[in-house]
């Protein structure tokens, strides 16, 4: 089996991509980064991969010559040099929403498509680790105009994946997942107030690896927590 983790650099890809070094028959990781990290196996391959960046992301399937039998995206942004989430109308730009939806959406939907020749594998599994933020029926305060749009969009790619793969002879299972509230980079900041205790990376790739084992064709389309359940959309 043959696995593709983007954002393997990040807290929860590093750790999604230790828990699949631990499965037996694994036998290649495409694991891509954005910036630079340490090797961890010889059958670890890094791909340098900037979601922010259309010709990086076109350039990453003549780095892929295995078929891929997993695939999940942990990529993602919150806050970055464009600005932080914003909490009021007067804090729109243009500039960070364009950026929003590049790396939240159109980065993970496009390198999916450009590897779409790789995916058409047995048992082929997709997962896009989207935020319970981005669901439009659950939104009760407003403001992160930028990561709610972008990941509201993901969502919507995932769904249209998923309808347009399930024709394929062999139909993959796609699905968006939101990991929780995680202890990593992308959450440090806007946590640190919270009182309730964080999950670590490694719980999430525990519980993010057994969803992704678990998956039926029932779950295909769908938005699901770490346990499985389905999320409005």
């Amino acid at each position: 089996m043959n696995v593709m983790i983007l954002g393997a650099g990040g807290g929860i890809g590093r750790a999604l991509l230790e828990e699949y070094l631990s499965v037996p028959g694994v036998s290649r990781i495409y694991a891509t980064h954005h910036c630079k990290v340490s090797g961890t196996s010889s059958r670890v391959q890094w791909l340098h991969l900037d979601m922010s960046n259309p010709a990086s992301i076109m350039a990453l399937a003549d780095q892929v010559d295995q078929p891929i039998h997993r695939w999940i995206s942990c990529t993602g942004i919150l806050a970055s040099e464009h600005g932080q989430p914003e909490k009021t109308l007067r804090q729109l730009s243009s500039g960070k929403l364009q950026f929003d939806y590049q790396v939240n959406a159109l980065g993970p939907l496009t390198a999916f498509a450009n590897l779409v020749a790789q995916l058409r594998a047995d048992d082929m599994r997709a997962v896009f680790l989207s935020a319970q933020v981005g669901s439009i029926e659950d939104n009760r305060l407003g403001g992160w105009y930028g990561y709610r749009m972008s990941k509201a969009a993901l969502n919507m790619g995932v769904r249209c994946l998923a309808i347009e793969c399930g024709r394929w002879r062999s139909a993959p299972i796609i699905a968006a997942v939101h990991p929780g509230t995680t202890a990593t980079n992308l959450s440090r900041a806007f946590t640190r107030t919270r009182k309730a205790p964080l999950q670590s990376a490694g719980a999430c790739a525990r519980r993010l690896k057994t969803l992704i084992e678990t998956l039926d064709s029932d779950h295909s389309g769908q938005f699901l927590t770490l346990d499985g359940q389905s999320l409005p959309w």
